[in-house]
């Protein structure tokens, strides 16, 4: 019988082949039991392969008063069982496939096919902002930094020069003290301040990169990086 079980245990992972390397335990059996333990062993084998422990162990139940010279190997072997039982228990099997999103923030429309959804600063004011996978850095406003006390000189770290479609341009470089999109929250994160032409902020890569970005239809999802 443990024959053809031990093709299906060899599925399993390899911490488990151990706790099933047993003998032949049913070789000697007589043959008015034949029947029944095949049926049996079938239903063991699917029940081992579908991790279904609590099945397992009643048939092995069934199993020792058809086998009783072998019923202190049988008994052994329902020990093993109970064992990965309690470790399925315990240590749970992680979901295959993609991870459950960290966090999910809603699509309010799209200009031109790109993402609007809402941006809040500092915990404190939300913004409507593109989500711009191409911008390097998220940027803002004039209007946003003014409305977060951004706009003065003294808030500035740094200018720097990009490219735009009217050529080049300088930007000041201010720090904002957290970004929350979709309930998940960067901190410090350094934002540039566009000129007067740009009408609506960029969420940009300096946020993004932090996740596995999935865009559907209707939302955006953040998911760890694996």
């Amino acid at each position: 019988m443990l024959g053809h079980l031990s093709m299906a245990i060899a599925k399993l992972k390899r911490s488990w082949m151990v706790l099933f390397c047993l003998p032949l335990l049913f070789a000697t059996l007589p043959s008015w039991g034949q029947s029944s333990v095949a049926t049996l062993e079938q239903q063991l084998q699917t029940a081992v392969a579908q991790k279904n422990w609590s099945q397992a162990l009643q048939i092995v139940d069934r199993l020792i008063p058809l086998a009783p010279k072998q019923a202190s190997q049988l008994k052994q072997y329902r020990v093993k069982i109970e064992q990965l039982s309690r470790n399925s228990i315990s240590t749970p099997v992680k979901a295959q496939g993609k991870s459950l999103p960290q966090g999910s923030v809603p699509i309010k429309r799209r200009e031109h096919g790109v993402p609007v959804v809402d941006v809040a600063f500092n915990q404190r004011k939300s913004f409507e902002m593109l989500v711009d996978s191409g911008a390097s850095l998220t940027v803002i406003t004039r209007p946003m930094a003014a409305a977060l006390g951004l706009n003065s000189p003294d808030k500035v770290v740094q200018i720097i020069t990009t490219k735009t479609a009217n050529g080049e341009t300088k930007m000041p470089i201010v720090y904002v003290s957290a970004i929350t999109v979709g309930g998940l929250t960067a901190t410090q994160v350094p934002v540039a301040i566009a000129g007067p032409d740009l009408d609506m902020g960029l969420l940009g890569q300096d946020f993004l990169q932090r996740y596995d970005v999935n865009l559907k239809s209707n939302r955006i999802e953040f998911h760890d990086r694996k």
